[in-house]
C-alpha cells in the first residue's frame, strides 16, 4: 500500500509539475497572440485613419462641387428673375404713370430718379426712413 501512495504522490507531483509547465506555455502563447493581435489591431486603426482622411476630402471635393453648382443656379435664376415678363410689365406700367403726369412733375420726378442712381445708398437709407414714419403716424390714429 505504501507503494501505491507513492506512486499516488508521485502521479500527483508529475501531474502539478505538468499543469505547471502547461501554465507556462499558455501563458506564452498568450501573450504572443495578444501581441499579434495588438499589431493587428494598430494596423487597422492606421487604415482607418487612412481611409478616413481620403473620406473626408472627397466629401470636401463634393461640397465644393455642389457650392459651386448652388452658385451658378443662383446666377442663373436671378439673370431669369431680371428678364422675366413681370419686370417688363413693371416698366410699361410706370411708362404709362410718367406720360399721364403733368410737366412739372416729370420734370421734378426725373431729378428725383436722377439722384437716386447717382446715390443708392441714400435714397435706400430716405426711402426706409420715409416708411418708419409713415408706419409710426398709422399706428398713432
Amino acid at each position: 500500500m505504501a507503494d501505491t501512495t507513492d506512486r499516488a504522490h508521485e502521479a500527483l507531483t508529475e501531474a502539478k509539475k505538468n499543469a505547471g509547465d502547461l501554465a507556462v506555455k499558455a501563458g506564452d502563447k498568450a501573450g504572443v497572440l495578444a501581441s499579434k493581435a495588438g499589431d493587428v489591431a494598430g494596423d487597422l486603426a492606421s487604415k482607418a485613419g487612412d481611409k478616413a482622411g481620403d473620406l473626408a476630402a472627397k466629401a470636401g471635393d463634393k461640397a465644393g462641387e455642389f457650392a459651386v453648382m448652388a452658385g451658378d443656379k443662383a446666377s442663373e435664376l436671378a439673370t431669369k428673375a431680371k428678364n422675366s415678363d413681370l419686370a417688363g410689365k413693371a416698366g410699361e406700367l410706370a411708362d404709362k404713370a410718367v406720360s399721364n403726369m403733368p410737366v412739372e412733375v416729370k420734370d421734378a420726378a426725373d431729378k428725383v430718379v436722377t439722384q437716386a442712381r447717382n446715390r443708392p445708398l441714400v435714397t435706400a437709407a430716405v426711402a426706409a426712413g420715409l416708411l418708419v414714419l409713415w408706419r409710426l403716424l398709422r399706428r398713432k390714429k
